[in-house]
């Protein structure tokens, strides 16, 4: 017993030791946009169009999660120092701001997402100089991404009251798929939205659902 209790012990360890480095490691709204700032002002005089992304967007739409980079969906590189190249398209750099540095992931997509990616960065959103990826667009490439952490974001997202139009991820998607693969792709969003309702305690007869299909415009 004494054994197994002195191992939990140890597990528990570990995991609190890693999160205290995520912690740590870990940025405020407040410093991702001052890395932003100095970003944007060299790819606004590059001419490279950009929008925040990530968990930065994430920090705008009100989801305190935590994150240690900024990411940006942009339309070309920049003339920084390439610290790593992303492997599914784009480059990373770091900016120093304070005593902190942090990493940049500036995605350029370049596998079978890129129209996804592409639409997304033509219809941002600007708010107060800040060109941020839509609610509805975010929905999208979090699902796509698939990752953990990605499915908590998309999930709170879509949990918050009047934030995402699920007709507009609707559109969005027939501009990328056409109608009959935004109706495919919904099959497999829909669970994600159902989870959602399920979770915030909707009804439904609140919920948009797409089984139903409220938008005859789009029928296939």
């Amino acid at each position: 017993m004494m054994k197994n209790s002195a191992k939990r012990n140890l597990d528990l360890e570990r995991i609190v030791e890693r999160n205290l480095e995520e912690l740590e490691n870990s940025i405020s709204t407040k410093t991702g946009l001052k890395v932003a700032e100095i970003v944007t002002k060299i790819a606004d005089k590059e001419s490279v169009e950009w929008a925040i992304a990530g968990g930065l967007a994430m920090h705008l739409y009100g989801f305190d999660r935590s994150t240690k980079d900024v990411d940006f969906v942009a339309s070309g590189k920049l003339s920084l120092a390439v610290k790593r190249r992303l492997n599914f398209g784009g480059e990373r750099y770091e900016i120093k701001t304070g005593k902190k540095t942090v990493a940049v992931d500036w995605i350029l997509r370049r596998d079978d997402y890129k129209d996804f990616y592409r639409q997304a960065l033509e219809d941002m959103t600007e708010i107060r100089d800040w060109k941020i990826l839509t609610p509805e667009w975010l929905v999208i490439l979090k699902y796509i991404a698939g990752r953990a952490k990605d499915r908590l974001d998309l999930l709170w997202l879509l949990q918050q009251k009047g934030l995402v139009s699920r007709k507009i991820v609707y559109e969005n998607l027939v501009k990328v798929l056409g109608k009959k693969g935004a109706k495919l792709f919904l099959l497999g969003l829909q669970r994600e939205y159902d989870l959602a309702d399920l979770s915030a305690g909707k009804s439904g007869d609140e919920n948009e659902s797409y089984e139903s299909d409220p938008y005859p415009e789009y029928n296939v």
